[in-house]
């Protein structure tokens, strides 16, 4: 009974994982494109800001990829753990 309700719960799950898991890790990813492009800052900040939705998107087709939603969960925590240690972490 127990994998019944998890089959029937895997593809709202995989949906919300590219819906919500995925923005943080779009987020992070623009964060460290404005903190590490070799331009000027100001350019950094434009290109970082101006990828963070077509990243948020590509993010969540590659989420819908997965195999299962932990997976795309999993996948979504560890990229943003990494994105984080790099966008906090490192010193500019």
């Amino acid at each position: 009974m127990a994998s019944g309700r998890l089959a029937r719960l895997e593809a709202p799950l995989r949906v919300l994982a590219a819906l919500i898991g995925t923005l943080p890790l779009a987020f992070l990813a623009s964060v460290c494109l404005s903190r590490f492009a070799p331009l000027a800052e100001g350019a950094r900040s434009i290109l970082g800001w101006s990828l963070a939705v077509p990243l948020w998107v590509t993010a969540m087709c590659v989420a819908f990829l997965a195999r299962s939603a932990a997976r795309a969960w999993g996948a979504c925590a560890a990229l943003s753990a990494v994105l984080f240690a790099l966008a906090y972490g490192v010193p500019q």
